[in-house]
């Protein structure tokens, strides 16, 4: 969502055209607080997860900008795994997790 949205789209909670907010963060309890503050400026909030699974939300993916509701930002974020940017993302973290032959 761009910065000129967050003016012109806040929304009271249960409001039609609401619009979300991605939120990704490590602690459970800051992911909480943020969405009670997204909620308070007139969006809805979306977990994303963990600070790492914000990588679907950055420049290149589908969520990236989008001015939408709380349901379709959770299909784009369940896209992201087959989209182009999620399979690589899917392939980096495969190698770096993968034990070399010759470490055993």
């Amino acid at each position: 969502m761009g910065y000129h949205d967050l003016e012109e789209e806040a929304r009271p909670a249960g409001a039609p055209g609401r619009k979300a907010i991605g939120i990704a963060g490590d602690s459970p309890a800051d992911r909480a607080t943020t969405a009670h503050l997204a909620n308070a400026l007139g969006f809805d909030p979306v977990i994303v997860g963990p600070l790492a699974d914000g990588v679907r939300l950055e420049p290149g993916t589908e969520p990236f900008g989008a001015d939408v509701s709380a349901d379709e930002l959770r299909a784009m974020l369940d896209r992201f795994p087959s989209s182009e940017r999620g399979r690589a993302v899917l392939r980096a973290r495969a190698s770096a997790t993968a034990r070399p032959a010759d470490a055993a």
